[in-house]
């Protein structure tokens, strides 16, 4: 356990604190984007689905990012630990740092009177988020490009904003603000599924190259 925790204190000491800064700011300006007080259910879903869960796209795909240097990368490769275990270990502390941030930020519409059923949507938020980082987290593992890790959850998040219910169904990212909750199981099924995958293509390239 103690190397795994040696895995996770130097990603977030070295690699993560940009991000996680980001992610608080976006978080702290929605206040000022959106109104955030009184609201129902529909306008909280909308405020989680449409912004609060775009942070799973700042956190996730950078756990590439260490070894995009490639002396760093021969290192990884050259432990003792399988270089897929050392990227699981980034995502599982990153995963749970976009719990906090999004239970910190559900706290706060709590706090602002806001009245929605907590625990399915902070689950559906989360899933979300899962979703749109395993996207990310997929392309990077592909083209081996940070840029497009952070362009196509982009891509798909403005597709969906533009009437993408009709054709993308069960992957529809805005469901619960429409009253439906079953779309957030299959993202978060699809989200564990391209994390896994993104995975498997960087080791992979890794293996070729």
């Amino acid at each position: 356990m103690e190397k795994y925790w040696q895995i996770e204190k130097a990603n977030l000491k070295y690699h993560i604190p940009l991000h996680i800064f980001v992610c608080v700011l976006m978080l702290l300006c929605s206040p000022l984007l959106m109104g955030v007080e009184n609201l129902g259910a529909q306008d909280t879903a909308k405020a989680l689905e449409m912004y609060a869960a775009l942070i799973g796209i700042v956190l996730l795909p950078p756990v590439f990012l260490p070894e995009q240097n490639h002396d760093i990368r021969d290192l990884v490769y050259t432990k003792y630990l399988n270089g897929s275990v050392v990227y699981l270990v980034r995502i599982a502390g990153n995963i749970v740092l976009l719990a906090l941030l999004l239970g910190l930020y559900i706290g706060m519409l709590v706090h602002h009177q806001c009245e929605f059923p907590v625990g399915r949507y902070f689950c559906g938020t989360l899933a979300e988020m899962l979703f749109l980082g395993g996207l990310g987290l997929f392309f990077y593992g592909l083209c081996d490009n940070l840029v497009a890790g952070y362009m196509m959850p982009f891509v798909y998040y403005i597709t969906a904003m533009g009437g993408g219910e009709k054709y993308m169904k069960m992957f529809y990212p805005f469901s619960m603000a429409k009253g439906s909750y079953s779309e957030k199981l299959w993202l978060a099924a699809g989200g564990v599924l391209l994390v896994g995958a993104g995975v498997w293509l960087r080791c992979r390239r890794r293996r070729l190259f």
